[in-house]
């Protein structure tokens, strides 16, 4: 009796035999060609004589029946997930076995040396990008220039109590009328005046807030007043001020303020630098473990495609015994599509280049937009435990959102004590002495020289008293500042939370990447073993027709399978890489900053 199945069930059969090779040899490994036998050769101790003279293809179509409804039934069974079954499976995920130390992909050899993509190459290590990224990145430099601009404001602020030169000149001609011979003596209807005066001198404000100035001044001066003597006078005067306040505006802490809040914007700066440039080195790093992966990923579609063509070639050598047209063309169409996928792997492999030359900008790099930029060493597969305790301290210590916070809290403070002290009312003590001569014959020199020797200073003091009515203005500045320092005492609190659950992230991260790439070394594994054990059926068991052509199928599907799986492998190397580099970042110490700023 001659039954025909469905490629459906040909297919699953063929799954469900090489299912059980591979459960076969995980028991006992295989010694030889020969010890490889069909299911079906071999009737079980189970199985009655009716079973036992049933056909291979009736078996399996019965294997294939029993198998769904057994699924079917579990599915119904295990609808419902106790809390078991949750514990047991998220305890097997932190239990997983570790690689091995000693072990290492076969494309780490590989991928570390030239491809002759370009006459050129240059071995490059991530430690000396980051310096060459430092030193060269354009996107870098402009950073750095954030703070030179904000180290300017500390100068300007501190140039207000610069001294200052002072020189005013003046020239005054006087006509009048006289409304009494008071003004300009018997018979003078006008009077008539000239004034030329120049003065100079220094002012200076202290830091305790007063104002201090010294002027001479010197001058000629006549007019047609009887009542002027001496004619054609040359004058001069020698004056010092000192103008002090007392309450609002007075000490040290409030004049420098300017000072502090400047140097602590070029600290604000600072911090914000560091938080971009960190964020570039990490992806300088992250461009150069892609470079690697795209490297490995062109070794792993190579093999790929050796594999196919070394079946294409077997088949091809065998067409005259029994080898099967639609068999080679399967190979040919196989061999095809994995030769399209070369290019666009070499495409990729010159995309990483250009982007971490762009990221690092060296000449090195640049000079020669073809050279052939390999990665002096693969990731590294070695488990480092974290703890998440030493992270967010490190991260409290380090992480430049948390010193910008507290930058900010030091400069509402330092507003606050001035917004209070514009609370005070204005006193200020005035004090003004000066010396001055006369001479006539528009003698300047000995004028000048008499305001030393002859006569005796004279001086004025007093107080200035100043203060607003209802001080409205003073009392809403304080409230702004009262206000914006619990509004940045709110912020510091979300800075830390959100710091927190950061680190907390990158560390579960480094610990669920590497038991990632746990699971994908087994898969990885189990996916060649399938292959393995498929291509052995394929080259040692007799198929005609369909059956061979699904052998076929199903040995290139599983080389397309293992290159999927040492590719996701592949990715979770790269991916532990970075996680531990992103956790540096999330600590903060991927890079410090302490640039040599003048205060």
């Amino acid at each position: 009796m001659t039954i025909r199945l469905s490629l459906l069930s040909l297919t699953v059969a063929a799954n469900w035999f090489a299912a059980g090779l591979l459960h076969a040899q995980t028991d006992q490994k295989v010694e030889s060609k020969d010890s490889i036998k069909p299911a079906w050769l071999a009737a079980s101790p189970l199985e009655s004589p009716a079973d036992a003279l049933e056909s291979p293809q009736e078996k399996e179509g019965s294997a294939q029946a029993k198998a769904m409804e057994s699924t079917i039934a579990g599915g119904q069974a295990t609808a419902q997930i106790d809390v078991g079954t949750v514990h047991k499976y998220l305890h097997a995920s932190d239990t997983a076995p570790a690689l091995a130390d000693d072990y290492h992909p076969w494309w780490e050899a590989t991928a570390t040396k030239s491809f002759q993509l370009s006459p050129y190459s240059m071995v490059v290590q991530s430690d000396m990008l980051i310096l060459s990224a430092l030193r060269h990145s354009p996107r870098i430099a402009a950073l750095n220039e954030n703070v030179t601009i904000a180290n300017t404001s500390i100068t300007r602020a501190a140039a207000e109590f610069d001294p200052t030169a002072f020189v005013e000149s003046r020239f005054v001609r006087t006509s009048v009328p006289t409304g009494s011979s008071l003004e300009a003596g018997v018979n003078r209807d006008r009077l008539r005046e000239e004034n030329f005066s120049m003065s100079g001198g220094l002012r200076r404000r202290t830091e305790t807030g007063a104002q201090f100035e010294i002027g001479q001044q010197i001058g000629l001066r006549d007019s047609n007043s009887q009542f002027f003597t001496p004619a054609n006078q040359g004058n001069s005067r020698l004056t010092l001020s000192f103008d002090q306040p007392l309450l609002n505006g007075a000490g040290k802490a409030i004049n420098c303020s300017l000072i502090v809040l400047a140097k602590i914007d070029t600290q604000i700066a600072i911090e914000n630098t560091t938080t971009v440039v960190q964020d570039h080195l990490l992806a300088v790093n992250e461009a150069m473990w892609n470079l690697y992966f795209q490297r490995t990923s062109l070794l792993l579609r190579i093999r790929h495609l050796e594999l196919a063509t070394a079946i294409h070639d077997w088949l091809e050598n065998r067409q005259d015994l029994d080898a099967l047209t639609s068999q080679v063309k399967r190979a040919e169409a196989a061999v095809a599509t994995r030769k399209s996928e070369l290019a666009r792997a070499v495409t990729a492999i010159r995309n990483a280049e250009d982007q971490l030359r762009v990221l690092v900008s060296s000449p090195e790099l640049t000079q020669d937009q073809s050279l052939e930029i390999i990665p002096a060493r693969p990731p590294s597969l070695a488990y480092f435990p974290v703890s998440l305790e030493d992270a967010v301290v490190t991260a409290l210590q380090q992480r430049s959102e948390i010193n910008q916070v507290a930058r900010q809290l030091d400069a509402a403070r330092v507003r606050m004590r001035i917004a209070r002290n514009e609370m005070l009312p204005m006193l200020d003590l005035v004090l003004e002495t000066y010396v001055s001569g006369l001479r006539g014959q528009n003698d300047i020199s000995q004028s000048w020289v008499d305001q030393f020797s002859v006569g005796e200073p004279s001086y004025s003091a007093g107080l200035l008293f100043e203060v607003p009515l209802y001080r409205r203005a003073a009392k809403a500045n304080v409230q702004r500042r009262q206000a914006e320092l619990r509004q940045l005492a709110d912020q510091m609190s979300q800075t830390i939370q959100q710091l927190h659950a950061e680190v907390a992230a990158a560390v579960r991260e480094v610990e669920t990447s590497y038991r990632e790439m746990n699971a994908r070394y087994i898969a990885m594994v189990s996916a060649e073993d399938y292959m393995e054990l498929i291509s052995r059926r394929w080259r040692e068991l007799p198929g005609e027709g369909d059956s061979s052509n699904l052998l076929l199928d199903d040995l290139l599907n599983s080389q397309d399978r293992l290159l999927v799986e040492e590719v996701k492998f592949a990715q979770s190397q790269i991916d532990y890489a970075l996680s531990t580099t992103r956790l540096k970042r999330a600590t903060g110490s991927l890079l410090q900053i302490q640039p040599a700023v003048p205060y």
